[in-house]
């Protein structure tokens, strides 16, 4: 096995985050926690708000430092004063931007501590929207959708752009829903705003549940602005006894283990780690046909693509899937084995690894192998796919 890319000396990695808000970003920023941490590194998280209850794990919290105001306000100087100060005192070698919003903080930073720093983007942009200096020494895309955004809407310089896909690790056993005693659950989870549409998947319900008898649950997980126009939605395609609104602190595993059908209904979407969590629990998908989904879902593979703003099309394929469980359950392999064989935390922390490590300057041994200790506490190999630029 071959020497880790980053030696201890290096480990120290100080991570910036916008609000822990639940979300794609937050989620991101918990794996990426968990991944380094279990390859031996020593990250410590800024971040202007605390994250839901439960969704970091104890070893992630004690890493977690807050900084009210950081973001933005009158006392912005002041915090980032104190933040200075306190990545002084970790000693790192390294920032790391967990999202594009953050980059003015991690440049700051950077030139105060004199450090490169590297970016992740969850979310396309425009042109000037995110700018990076001399400092920077990587951009990671979570899809390919979002780095052809970058160099060709953005204007980032190729070379420093890298599709690093978001990985998580599967669950033990894959989801194993209920039998003839329950109605069968669809379920969707998304920030409650125009660019998710889930009044698209309102929509679909009220059809499938016309065809199916009112024989259907359907549960979303989420909040945000659009919510009091979506609960009137509701009433007025009278599903009120059929469909239940969840916060979204609510555990995604608790929820995927007794769904029959996973549905994302986006306008947009960097890249759906929803969808990757959907999968990862052996769930069939039904997912709108943009940005990184067209790459995550396979269609007729690991579930079903649809058109944007087609309620037809998506109660169309939920039915299909719900009138045949030998259907959902080969779509359901097939998407636990793709999130297995492409879409690991192994994965996303091995090539992580791989862009500090040419960040940082350092020789990195061929194979790129380093240990990972995965969530059970077992140590195994794995190797960074991205080769060396």
């Amino acid at each position: 096995m071959g020497a880790m890319p980053i030696p201890p000396e290096k480990a120290s990695i100080v991570l910036v985050a916008e609000p822990l808000w639940p979300s794609g970003s937050t989620v991101y920023a918990r794996l990426l926690m968990r991944g380094l941490l279990g390859a031996g590194l020593a990250p410590r998280l800024a971040a202007p708000e605390p994250p839901p209850p439960g969704l970091f794990g104890k070893e992630e919290e004690s890493a977690l430092e807050l900084f009210p105001g950081m973001m933005g306000g009158l006392l912005r100087p002041f915090v980032l004063r104190r933040l200075g100060r306190w990545a002084r005192e970790r000693k790192p070698s390294l920032i790391h931007g967990l999202s594009a919003f953050t980059a003015p903080i991690c440049q700051k930073l950077a030139n105060t501590l004199d450090l490169p720093y590297v970016l992740s983007v969850h979310h396309y942009q425009v042109a000037g929207a995110l700018r990076v200096d001399g400092r920077c020494k990587g951009v990671l895309a979570c899809s390919e959708s979002i780095r052809e955004n970058l160099v060709n809407d953005a204007h980032i310089p190729k070379e420093l752009v890298r599709v690093v896909n978001i990985g998580i690790e599967p669950p033990a056993k894959p989801a194993t829903p209920g039998g003839k005693d329950r109605l069968p659950l669809v379920a969707t989870f998304a920030k409650l705003t125009p660019r998710k549409d889930i009044a698209t998947f309102l929509r679909a319900a009220r059809q499938v549940l016309d065809v199916l008898g009112g024989a259907c649950q359907f549960l979303v997980v989420g909040e945000g602005p659009e919510e009091p126009a979506l609960r009137a939605l509701i009433r007025e395609l009278k599903l009120e006894k059929q469909v239940t609104f969840a916060h979204p602190s609510v555990p995604h595993e608790q929820i995927l283990a007794d769904a029959d059908v996973y549905v994302q209904t986006s306008k947009a979407e960097g890249f759906g780690i929803s969808v990757l969590e959907a999968m990862a629990w052996g769930l069939p998908v039904v997912a709108t046909s943009v940005g990184g989904l067209i790459t995550l879902v396979r269609d007729g593979q690991t579930g079903f693509l649809v058109p944007v703003e087609n309620p037809g099309a998506v109660a169309g394929k939920i039915m299909d899937l719900l009138a045949d469980p030998g259907l959902r359950a080969r779509m359901g392999e097939s998407g636990r084995n793709l999130v297995t064989e492409q879409y690991s935390l192994q994965k996303m922390i091995g090539d992580t690894l791989q862009l500090y490590s040419e960040a940082l300057g350092l020789a990195t041994p061929p194979s790129g192998i380093y240990k990972f200790r995965s969530a059970s506490g077992q140590y195994r190999a794995v190797a960074a796919e991205n080769p060396p630029r």
